[in-house]
Parts: C-alpha cells; sequence; structure tokens
C-alpha cells in the first residue's frame, strides 16, 4: 500500500474543487426546463409534418417515380 504526503491529497482536492467550480460555471443545459418542453415538441411535431408535406411533393421525389 502506497502512503501518499499531504501535499498530494491537498492538491487533488484542490483539482476536484476547481474542477467543481468550473462545471457549476458552465452554460450547458445539465436539466431540462419542464416549462419548455411541450413547446419544444410542438415544433417538432410542426417540422415533421413539414418535411412529410415536403417530401410528398411531386417536385421532390425522383425523376423515375413521376
Amino acid at each position: 500500500m502506497t502512503v501518499l504526503p499531504m501535499q498530494n491529497i491537498d492538491a487533488l482536492r484542490f483539482l476536484a474543487s476547481e474542477r467543481e467550480a468550473e462545471l457549476r460555471r458552465t452554460s450547458l443545459l445539465v436539466a431540462i426546463d419542464d416549462t419548455r418542453r411541450p413547446v419544444r415538441r410542438w415544433i417538432g411535431r410542426q417540422l415533421v409534418r413539414f418535411g412529410t408535406r415536403l417530401a410528398n411533393e411531386p417536385t421532390m421525389r425522383p425523376a423515375g417515380a413521376r
């Protein structure tokens, strides 16, 4: 078993605290905001509907299928 000097443990604690502070400062979405979810689902449904309509346009079909 290896015994680490106290300064190594202190250095590891410092690095861990710095990493945690950096993660707290990040602007990335960590948790999903439930109030925005219905809007995102609605937008997704609209995009799917638009894509379906666009794919069914005669000009969007391959030449052999016309």
